[in-house]
């Protein structure tokens, strides 16, 4: 435990913390080695953060040799664009992935804490970056929630508690039930890219409207696959009156280009 977080922590916690490490020590979430971060150096080394040339507007990675930040052909060719601008962390593979199949599928709720901190991180660097996105100007944060039945099933959800550690990091608060699933579909990874469009229509519907009406807003999901889920919810919240609506997630699927693209495509979003 560095300086600073222990300055943080309750005498109570730093001592709790000290016997637990004793007892079960922290380990690498990508390779389970002993580490008291997130990752061991050899598998930080490992994260593929998203920090070059990507489309201005949805972040789909250029590949690393590109030397402009041009729109993608999707964007491009979308007649209306419900998404305002998208970014991510980093690729979903290696260490970052599996760090984030542990959070959502082997319930370690714990990781809510560091990955929410990647975000934050990712949040207040945005604002340095060329083409940035104006995420200092949002109004609220939307974590993109499952439907009831997938949240009694699971028994979180992940993209709250993600909201939750961002919004300490950020200063923007989390906006609660303006956002709500009201369709339980099938999971998306079992699913083509027309298929996943169809799946997701009608999925989100908003609440609150009187205070969506003329908000910007930050959506908030662990996985950015395809942008479906995230475009339908934007979408949602833009019939409502939302005067722009921009993404956030801790992963992205890695582009065609890239040598590890088809692992990937584990994700919902």
């Amino acid at each position: 435990m560095d300086e600073a977080e222990a300055q943080g922590k309750s005498p109570f916690r730093r001592a709790l913390d000290e016997i637990l490490d004793l007892i079960a020590p922290r380990r690498c979430v990508g390779c389970g080695e002993p580490s008291r971060e997130l990752f061991c150096a050899t598998c930080e080394a490992n994260v593929e953060l998203i920090d070059g040339p990507q489309c201005p507007c949805c972040g789909h990675p250029h590949p690393p040799t590109a030397h402009a930040w041009p729109l993608c052909a999707d964007c491009r060719q979308a007649e209306k664009i419900m998404l305002d601008g998208a970014r991510s962390v980093g690729f979903h593979i290696g260490p970052l992935r599996q760090a984030v199949l542990d959070f959502k599928f082997k319930d370690r709720r714990s990781l809510a804490e560091p990955l929410g901190a990647m975000l934050a991180r990712r949040f207040t660097n945005e604002l340095a970056r060329p083409h940035k996105l104006p995420f200092d100007e949002i109004d609220g944060i939307v974590p993109v929630i499952l439907h009831p039945t997938r949240h009694r099933w699971r028994g979180f959800d992940q993209a709250r508690l993600l909201s939750d550690e961002l919004a300490k990091g950020c200063g923007k608060p989390v906006w609660d039930g303006v956002l709500e699933r009201v369709k339980n579909t099938t999971p998306q990874i079992e699913l083509t890219a027309q298929q996943r469009a169809q799946n997701m229509q009608g999925a989100f519907e908003a609440r609150k409207t009187w205070k969506v009406d003329g908000a910007s807003l930050l959506l908030i999901d662990d996985v950015y696959t395809t942008g479906v889920t995230l475009r339908e919810a934007a979408r949602a919240l833009k019939e409502a009156g939302a005067s722009s609506v921009y993404a956030l997630t801790i992963t992205r699927a890695a582009p065609d280009w890239h040598p590890k693209a088809f692992p990937s495509l584990e994700g919902r979003a």
